[in-house]
């Protein structure tokens, strides 16, 4: 299988990977930062926190982690909490901008930097935001699945209200479906519930029950549409194709089981969004003022015939592990497609 990564990119992946040096690094040697996430429900979630905490203690920082519990109102609470405690840095992960920029002002007030991760734009105040390029992945996400279908039925797409990275999404797959005119979606608005969408699906395939009444199932992530992915095995409707976004473990573990109806993940770099986040917020308490507004990491869609490289790349040899047998997997589908490594091309 090859992995095509071209010059260009690893050469703008190296010129975005902001260096601590040991100047930087001193000045967070004996500090603490705050890393403030809206939620800690999955891999996206923990990885990101990896991904920063490594870097900063790595600087000599010590790190404080705050769970808002998918609230955000709970979580500008702990950001709050964070710059009363006297914080040199703040990463703040998931969240609404306009929800985000009082807190975020009050931070620049009392000369805290804050970078944000996965908002998928600027906060006003904020040094920058790092994430997967949500608008790509979306389009990457609705080319996969769209023509798992071969580009006509009925699909289904679960996403939760609100959520910004969702409902940029979710518009996003709208704006690819318009021109198509064989294919239908159904929204169903959800919660951040595995179960909900779960018995959501169930009671759609039992309003559905012929076979091809539902082609495909869109997911706004891996494992919100976990829950769907359970109803239709249950049910034995093999012609519904699933696919999603983020490349967690959950993700794998359905798109590498026998008999899964998920055909692909788009995969995101996640430890890279916290480390990045991490480095930048450690230049600028050193004293480092210019930066992007937007740092993106790569993407990748993980597929059946490209399942094993795009595990390994995501997660290492030891993703296998986790009670999927490699050769199992290679036994089940040729691993003849290309692993296509994508990012944005800034000027």
């Amino acid at each position: 299988m090859k992995l095509f990564r071209g010059l260009a990119a690893a050469a703008l992946l190296a010129s975005m990977t902001l260096a601590t040096g040991p100047a930087h690094a001193q000045a967070l040697a004996g500090k603490k930062i705050g890393l403030a996430a809206r939620e800690i429900t999955n891999d996206y979630n923990r990885d990101i926190n990896a991904g920063a905490t490594a870097v900063l203690q790595a600087a000599g920082a010590e790190v404080v982690v705050t769970d808002g519990g998918t609230d955000p109102r709970k979580h500008n609470e702990n950001i709050e909490s964070l710059i009363n405690s006297g914080v040199a840095g703040i990463i703040v992960q998931l969240g609404d901008p306009q929800q985000l920029a009082p807190v975020v002002a009050k931070a620049t007030a009392a000369g805290i930097p804050v970078i944000t991760t996965s908002i998928g734009s600027k906060t006003e105040g904020a040094i920058a935001d790092v994430g997967g390029d949500e608008s790509l992945m979306a389009a990457m996400l609705a080319r996969t699945l769209l023509s798992s279908i071969d580009y006509r039925g009925n699909i289904v797409g679960f996403w939760v209200p609100g959520a910004p990275l969702l409902e940029t999404r979710k518009r996003v797959f709208d704006a690819v479906v318009a021109d198509y005119p064989n294919v239908k979606v159904q929204w169903v608005p959800t919660e951040h519930s595995a179960a909900k969408v779960q018995t959501q699906m169930e009671d759609l395939l039992t309003a559905n029950p012929e076979k091809g009444s539902i082609a495909g199932v869109w997911g706004a992530y891996d494992l919100l549409v976990s829950g769907a992915v359970e109803a239709v095995r249950r049910s034995g409707r093999d012609e519904i194709k699933i696919a999603s976004i983020d490349g967690d473990k959950v993700g794998f573990q359905m798109l590498l089981d026998e008999g899964s109806p998920f055909v692909a993940t788009v995969v995101q770099d996640v430890p890279a969004i916290g480390r990045l986040a991490a480095e930048s917020l450690v230049a600028a308490v050193g004293g480092k003022k210019e930066f992007p507004s937007a740092i993106f990491t790569e993407v990748y869609v993980a597929t059946h015939a490209n399942g094993v490289a795009a595990a390994e790349k995501r997660w290492g040899p030891s993703f296998w592990e986790n009670g999927i047998a490699k050769a199992d997997v290679e036994g089940r589908w040729p691993q003849d497609g290309e692993l296509i490594v994508v990012r944005p091309v800034l000027p």
